[in-house]
């Protein structure tokens, strides 16, 4: 089933299936689905967004307390605050019912990012993470981002290369001071 479903969403993209209250259903392909939508959709990535931070607590060298302290009303706060300045996207990765991932973007006077990019482990290299980057700088692009980044933990090297194969480049290093 793994494989059949790496292969399915390398030669499968997205297409439109159905609208249903400004929440886009696209398959992408046999029962791979990404549901679309705004900061409606934002508390139904909660439990993975915890995992994100998670993640980043353990990938970061320096400030690891932050993101064990960072909680979902906290971020969900903030993501609601960007909304009241331009519009968020919400898309969700989903098969046979059960998540494999979610990205969530962001585009404020002409500037997009990517505010938070996550994908279940088992689902990791199987181009779930790509197929959602492809979206969300396709969504940023259609919002009028003139520029699009990513802000990622220092430390989690990893991640760098795979951002990079999809057009983003470092151009800063930020220090804050403990």
């Amino acid at each position: 089933m793994i494989k059949r479903l790496r292969r399915l969403i390398v030669f499968c993209f997205p297409r439109q299936r159905v609208i249903r209250d400004e929440v886009i259903i696209r398959s992408v392909a046999d029962g791979i689905v990404v549901v679309a939508g705004g900061t409606e959709m934002l508390d139904s990535v909660r439990d993975m967004w915890t995992k994100l931070t998670r993640d980043a607590a353990r990938h970061s060298t320096h400030f690891s307390e932050y993101f064990h302290e960072k909680s979902w009303d906290e971020r969900r706060s903030e993501l609601l605050k960007k909304a009241s300045r331009g519009p968020i996207n919400v898309d969700v990765a989903t098969y046979g019912g059960r998540q494999l991932g979610f990205c969530i973007s962001s585009v404020i006077d002409g500037a997009g990012e990517i505010e938070s990019l996550y994908v279940e482990e088992c689902s990791r290299g199987r181009r779930v993470g790509e197929m959602l980057v492809q979206r969300s700088v396709q969504w940023m692009k259609e919002n009028g981002a003139r520029t699009m980044s990513v802000f990622t933990v220092y430390g989690n090297d990893d991640v760098l290369g795979f951002y990079a194969k999809r057009g983003f480049r470092p151009i800063s290093v930020m220090l804050i001071h403990e």
